[in-house]
């Protein structure tokens, strides 16, 4: 079976493809990440206010049987061809690009995200930006098409997936990294990253062994995959290019962190220069 599809075995965070081929289904034992009765009752009071917090959890999260069950994101195509893989590593998926189906889906319908059309295209990554007027649902099932087919004119085979699992708003008090970790406190959330670690590692030995590259765009994915010998982040650094190691455990493996993806020049800058020296250096 391939590793990409097979549900893992451990009882805290468990995971398996969706049957969209851009979703993972996912399952957090709470029992298992709230070993105490004081933090389970902590998250129990916030729960619900994180939940109609916004409209569109209804369709990502579900919470019964002492389990929270939620979609996530991770689109890996199979096909493969001559050109080196690129995994980018983003935070944390934002509710309304579940509900979607893409990452980086636009609020609006018929426009498009600034990643899309100012970030990855721009830096020579990935041109994936159709015409205005084109609806949403019609935009993101051309874009999952063309990226499972590998039908871009670009340097890489690119590869999208997510640091922490858990989806949260684009804005407002639970958006973000931060609102899952406000959901959930500190510790739990230190708990599920090894699991999280693990989750991403599965998918770096599946899609860039051997000659792939990869790269961060949030603090805790540099912070959680660099080597020991690799600077810990700073969003100096990141502006800089200068977070720049392998992946633990992966020495072969290159990993690059650049600033978030709401930094939309700097992020352009650093992310077209170290993957223009990754290309002259291969």
């Amino acid at each position: 079976m391939d590793p990409l599809l097979k549900k893992k075995k451990d009882t805290l965070f468990t995971y398996r493809q969706s049957k969209y081929p851009a979703h993972l289904d996912c399952e957090i034992s709470l029992l298992e990440l709230f070993p105490t009765k004081g933090e389970r009752q902590k998250f129990d009071s916030k729960y619900e206010t994180f939940f109609n917090s916004n409209a569109d959890n209804c369709y990502v999260y579900d919470l019964k049987h002492g389990s929270l069950f939620y979609t996530t994101e991770q689109l890996i195509p199979v096909k493969t061809d001559e050109r080196p893989p690129l995994l980018l590593i983003f935070g944390n998926p934002a509710t309304h690009s579940i509900k979607n189906r893409m990452f980086f889906s636009s609020k609006h319908d018929g426009k498009e995200n600034k990643f899309w059309k100012h970030l990855v295209k721009p830096a020579g990554i990935l041109d994936l930006v159709f015409a205005e007027g084109l609806s949403t649902k019609d935009r993101n099932k051309l874009r999952l098409e063309r990226m499972l087919a590998l039908n871009y004119d670009t340097p890489f085979r690119i590869g999208l997936c997510v640091y922490w699992s858990m989806p949260s708003s684009a804005g407002g008090p639970w958006s973000g990294v931060a609102g899952i970790r406000k959901l959930i406190g500190r510790r739990a959330l230190e708990r599920l990253e090894r699991y999280e670690r693990e989750r991403v590692i599965e998918v770096v030995k599946r899609f860039l062994v051997p000659g792939g590259v990869a790269v961060t765009f949030q603090k805790d994915a540099w912070n959680g995959l660099r080597s020991l010998n690799d600077p810990e982040y700073s969003i100096k650094l990141a502006k800089a290019g200068k977070l720049r190691g392998t992946l633990n455990g992966l020495p072969h493996i290159p990993l690059l962190g650049v600033p978030p993806t709401r930094l939309l020049g700097p992020t352009r800058k650093v992310l077209r220069q170290v993957l223009i020296e990754e290309v002259v250096r291969a």
